[in-house]
């Protein structure tokens, strides 16, 4: 432990702020894995008994039951069916309000993704920025005393080195977690749109059925 305190003392003051990045990373890596769980976002037990209430023709139910489950599946689900009730029955007004909803709702799934991002790139400029706060130390040194004092040569190599290796340590989990979130991101979309789709011909496949009888 002393000597990774000791490295990280070396690395000079630009490493406080490449440790508050890694911190902020880590938290929001942590938030993103939770929030953008499959069962977080599609609670699939959930989506099952709202769905029977909705063949049932119990919308009431349905929506209490979707807006007291705090996923993007079921603001969807009870967006529409609200939608419905109110006299949008149309496929046409039904896709106007699903997309509506997704406008409304996706950028909530993208939370911390793009500052994941962000730390992705800052990180690795910040520790080229200790780079060159060190070399400049190592010219000065040579400029005022030569090659007679190797340890202030050292340190302000040492610097450079390890400012670099510490942002480019931060820097590459969080852009590998970044695309991985991305990725899910689009999964996530593409199923929301499929949900939508089923239950937008699910209602007007009721409404049908309503005018027939």
């Amino acid at each position: 432990m002393e000597y990774i305190i000791q490295i990280f003392q070396k690395g000079g003051p630009l490493m406080y702020p490449l440790l508050f990045l890694g911190v902020l990373s880590v938290a929001f890596i942590i938030e993103r894995l939770y929030s953008l769980s499959f069962r977080k976002t599609f609670p699939v037990k959930k989506i099952e008994e709202i769905s029977f209430y909705i063949q049932e023709k119990r919308f009431p139910e349905a929506i209490t039951i979707a807006k007291n489950t705090n996923s993007i599946a079921t603001s969807m689900i009870s967006g529409l069916l609200e939608a419905y009730i109110k006299g949008r029955k149309t496929q046409d007004h039904l896709k106007t309000v699903a997309e509506e909803i997704a406008r409304a709702e996706i950028p909530k799934l993208e939370g911390y993704v793009n500052a994941i991002g962000a730390i992705a790139a800052i990180a690795p400029l910040l520790g080229f920025l200790g780079t060159v706060t060190g070399m400049i130390q190592v010219f000065e040194a040579l400029s005022v005393e030569g090659l007679s004092n190797p340890e202030v040569l050292s340190s302000g190599i040492s610097q450079a080195l390890i400012t670099t290796a510490f942002g480019l340590s931060i820097a590459i989990p969080s852009l590998a977690a970044y695309w991985y979130f991305r990725s899910k991101l689009s999964f996530v979309v593409s199923q929301l749109e499929n949900l939508a789709t089923e239950l937008i011909y699910q209602l007007t496949e009721i409404k049908q059925e309503g005018q027939k009888e």
